[in-house]
């Protein structure tokens, strides 16, 4: 009944937990809670409407809890897979940086001058 919990927090929640700290300089707050929100909105209304047109189901004796007919675990999952993404994007992007790669965004500012 927990396993996905489990497999959860070893494979999302605690890299994130460590990625959060390492990205701690880079990420805001504020642009961080927005994208997660969008994200949030977009996961529950297409499970919502998944659901509703039987394209998949949830086995209630195999999940922890329901809110608003959708399982505990989806909502964690709608926080916590995009936030590793974020996550995963912006350390490789911090990588790339300090090792003096330009962007492309970067070399069209740079024609500029």
């Amino acid at each position: 009944m927990y396993l996905y919990l489990l497999l959860l927090g070893i494979f999302v929640v605690i890299p994130n937990i460590i990625l959060l700290y390492l990205n701690r300089k880079t990420i805001t707050p504020r642009t961080l809670l927005l994208s997660l929100g969008v994200l949030f909105l977009i996961g529950v209304v297409w499970d919502q409407i998944s659901v509703h047109l039987g394209i998949w189901s949830f086995s209630s004796n195999k999940i922890v809890g329901s809110v608003l007919g959708l399982p505990v675990e989806e909502y964690l999952f709608f926080v916590f897979v995009p936030l590793l993404s974020i996550n995963i994007y912006v350390l490789i992007k911090n990588m790339f940086n300090k090792k003096g790669k330009v962007y492309v965004n970067e070399r069209k500012e740079n024609r500029k001058e």
